[in-house]
């Protein structure tokens, strides 16, 4: 290869690094801003808890099954049983 080829080629090289380069960097800068949010949000959630006293009452939650609807009107309809 002559040197410019060779020169041409680096050079091109050396562009695409940076392009890639300061991509990378913009990328950083915005996970630093998110982190640090983020941070903020979590000290303020702790914050918030802290304060808030505990409940130590129990919750109970009962499920109850549904009934099938029976249209009394219409004989002819069979209620299926729901798939999902």
């Amino acid at each position: 290869m002559s040197e410019k080829r060779v020169m041409r080629k680096l050079k091109k090289l050396a562009a695409r690094i940076s392009a890639k380069i300061e991509s990378v960097r913009d990328e950083m800068d915005d996970l630093e801003i998110e982190f640090e949010l983020i941070q903020q949000h979590i000290n303020k959630l702790e914050i918030m808890a802290k304060n808030q006293p505990v409940a130590n009452d129990e919750i109970t939650v009962t499920v109850e099954e549904e009934e099938a609807d029976l249209d009394l009107e219409n004989s002819s309809a069979v209620p299926a049983p729901k798939k999902f």
